[in-house]
């Protein structure tokens, strides 16, 4: 460790997490470091969500769009439905592996793709795009914009935080784009977003003319949306 490295972790604002490299999420103990976004109590409600559709649909394969350190789409694998983790950084990638390794030991049926968005991702020997559940918490953040976010994010990867210059919508309109042009039938998404967004997510969603239904979280701000494709 490089004696930049060590003052950066002595800093008083450096987080717990990074420091013990590990996190716990959802009962789950996860390892974490500064290649991946730190898990936020309210990505619980997101996975809680998830684990109701998996119990009641016939889901056939989970997509965890940027999934960091995998801690949502490892939520969701004790259903043993085949689970593709997807994200563009390869380092992100690296942790979510461990994480894998360690909570699904004898795992044969996840799968982790680097992918910017959906675009290298194939779904089992057809590419399958029926009952599917998509699922993300993409960066959302619009770029430096540092006066609405707290001091440890500075830590943090820009990748992990940052979603576009204009809104930090951005990646979430590429997805739906995508999601759209791939057409998933009888399939769901489930997406985390940030706490003003609300509208501009309704707005997207409507222009595809998706069925859908916010949620809320701990405070009561609905920064989820449940939809239908």
């Amino acid at each position: 460790m490089s004696n930049f490295d060590k003052n950066l972790q002595n800093h008083s604002d450096y987080p717990v997490e990074y420091k013990e490299g590990k996190v716990q999420f959802f009962g789950k103990d996860f390892f974490v470091n500064e290649s991946v976004l730190i898990p936020r109590l309210e990505t619980e409600f997101l996975v809680r969500e998830a684990r109701k559709i998996l119990e009641k649909e016939e889901i056939k394969g989970i997509i965890d769009i940027g999934t960091g350190s995998g801690i949502i789409g490892l939520s969701l694998a004790d259903f043993g439905i085949p689970a593709y983790l997807v994200d563009l950084s390869k380092e992100a990638l690296k942790v979510a592996e461990k994480n894998t390794k360690n909570l699904f030991p004898e795992n044969n049926h996840i799968s982790l793709i680097q992918s910017d968005l959906l675009k290298n991702v194939q779904l089992g020997n057809n590419n399958c795009t029926k009952n599917i559940l998509f699922i993300a918490n993409l960066p959302y953040i619009k770029n430096n914009d540092f006066a609405n976010m707290s001091v440890d994010t500075r830590f943090e990867p820009d990748l992990a935080l940052f979603g576009g210059e204009k809104t930090g919508f951005e990646l979430y309109e590429r997805l739906f784009a995508e999601i759209h042009a791939i057409g998933p039938q009888e399939s769901i998404g489930i997406f985390e977003f940030g706490f003003d967004q609300k509208n501009t997510a309704q707005e997207i969603l409507e222009q595809y003319d998706w069925k859908h239904e916010f949620f809320a979280d701990h405070a009561g701000i609905e920064r989820f949306v449940k939809v239908w494709f």
